[in-house]
């Protein structure tokens, strides 16, 4: 009974394979197969016309559409169906029928032609499954690291937003604490300039008395000078020798010319030398001895001795070197004071009283520097979190671990640096500067792949062109590298970037195709 049941299962197994069995004029696809019933007239499958059923595939092209004839040449708009049984099916134009190459893999498309080809099949469907098979396991692979970087993200993204929130909080004291330091600032600054303008004042107060002093003890030994009899006065005579006091270039100094120069009088005391003669003639007067002869040469020697210059007033100090604001010297700082005629020409050191209220002030400013400091870089990276929690880094964020990186391609000319979310750049190798190709934009892929493209605009403008930008294209892959790079359009670049972030979940690859029935 046994044996009996194995046959009738066997009996019925068979049947049920002939049931399946399909037959189809040549060059139909198997879903295009209940249109071509051989018990029935053909119509047109553009619905044009109806033919007897023989004059399918009868080498004449009945049929605009040219279905008529969907296994011979005979339409010039005719599809032969490639059933590529093992491969993958395909169409191709009915006037490939039989023209001595064989398009089908299968062969079936050169049944009349006499060329002798082999069927390649399941040879090509071998290699096709093993293509598909590595790319299903790459992104096997990138879809586990996509998964933990979705997971980064999440918690990285938990983190900044709580980090975020502590800083918005100090900002907020750290702001209290600036305005506090700055009060406390003002409050110190204000004994100390009031001490130092004082200092200053008292110093070019003493420093104006002694010029003064000076001045007059310079105008006592120029009226001495000039006093040749001693007698007290100053008179016309005793400025004649004086041709430099000659007011009209005529290289000689006259009666009327000396007698102007002391008012109209002929002789002066001292007290109207000082007021009204000296003024006038200080600037061109030279002392006798200034214009002294020098001493002979003595015989064997080749030059005069060296005579000691007589001491000169800085004539290179300008009036307004002399207030210059010194609210930046410090005692440790200060340079020795130098002396002209016992004149000083620097400022003298602070007193300890004085120096207090600097280093008070000084110390109040380090203090709001300090803090105006922290507020600064408080409030930068505030900036730089709200922009990074701003960004749109994919579905679940699997893009954000590219945030903050950047990635390069080396060419034989050209050094290109690409920086997810930032910019794209173009160096030279050899000299040259680097270039912009544009600054990140946005997501550019099709509605149902969004995340599949990024758009980087507004880079440095071309000659005479736009500015230029470039596309990024994204696949998956299990590293994260740049591969290619051109320019398709001018000032228009495209780029090949592979990311795990880009990994898709793999479909199964079919088992090898059984043959179409």
């Amino acid at each position: 009974m046994r044996q009996v049941a194995v046959v009738v299962l066997w009996f019925l197994a068979v049947l049920g394979c002939r049931a399946v069995e399909v037959k189809r004029p040549r060059g139909v696809s198997l879903s295009n197969r209940s249109f071509y019933d051989e018990t029935k007239p053909f119509t047109c499958l553009d619905g044009s016309k109806t033919i007897a059923f023989d004059r399918v595939n009868d080498d004449y092209c009945d049929c605009e559409d040219g279905t008529d004839e969907p296994g011979t040449a005979a339409c010039s708009n005719g599809r032969f169906h490639c059933t590529n049984a093992g491969f993958k099916p395909m169409y191709i134009p009915s006037s490939r029928v039989n023209d001595g190459i064989c398009d089908c893999c299968d062969t079936t498309d050169e049944y009349n032609s006499g060329a002798h080809c082999q069927n390649t099949c399941r040879e090509m469907g071998r290699k096709e499954r093993e293509e598909l098979e590595k790319k299903a396991e790459m992104a096997r692979e990138g879809m586990l690291l996509k998964q933990k970087f979705i997971e980064d993200a999440r918690k990285g993204r938990e983190e900044k937003q709580v980090k975020l929130q502590e800083l918005v909080e100090k900002r907020q004291n750290v702001q209290t604490q600036v305005e506090a330091l700055r009060a406390q600032k003002e409050a110190a600054e204000t004994p100390e300039k009031e001490a130092k303008d004082a200092h200053k004042e008292e110093w070019e107060a003493r420093r104006e008395a002694e010029k003064a002093a000076m001045e007059k003890k310079r105008t006592v030994e120029v009226f001495t000078e000039l006093d040749q009899d001693s007698d007290g006065m100053v008179s016309v005579a005793e400025l004649l020798s004086h041709t430099e006091l000659d007011s009209d270039a005529d290289g000689s100094l006259s009666d009327k010319e000396a007698q102007d120069l002391l008012g109209g009088s002929y002789s002066v005391d001292i007290s109207a030398f000082q007021e009204t003669v000296w003024p006038q003639i200080k600037e061109k007067f030279k002392s006798e001895s200034d214009s002294a002869p020098l001493p002979p040469v003595e015989e064997g020697t080749d030059s005069h001795p060296e005579i000691p210059p007589e001491e000169e007033e800085d004539d290179d100090v300008e009036e307004g070197d002399e207030e210059d604001d010194d609210d930046d010297l410090d005692e440790e700082h200060r340079a020795p004071l130098r002396k002209s005629h016992g004149e000083e020409v620097e400022m003298p050191p602070y007193d300890e009283a004085t120096q207090a209220l600097i280093d008070a002030a000084q110390a109040a400013r380090n203090q709001f520097d300090e803090a105006e400091k922290s507020l600064r870089e408080i409030e930068d990276t505030i900036r730089g979190l709200e922009k990074e929690i701003s960004l749109d880094f994919g579905a679940h964020g699997e893009f954000s671990y590219l945030y903050g990186q950047c990635y390069e391609l080396s060419t034989s000319e050209y050094i290109y640096r690409l920086c997810p979310f930032n910019r794209v750049t173009q160096k030279p190798k050899v000299g040259g500067s680097e270039t912009s190709l544009g600054i990140w934009g946005s997501w550019a892929g099709p509605e149902n792949d969004k995340f599949s493209i990024m758009k980087y605009d507004q880079g440095t403008a071309c000659w005479q062109g736009p500015n230029r930008s470039t596309q990024v294209k994204l696949y998956c892959g299990k590293e994260t590298v740049v591969t290619s790079t051109s320019e398709p359009s001018r000032c228009e670049y495209l780029m090949e970037f592979f990311t795990p972030a880009a990994c898709q979940q793999p479909v199964e690859v079919p088992q090898e195709d059984h043959d179409e029935l």
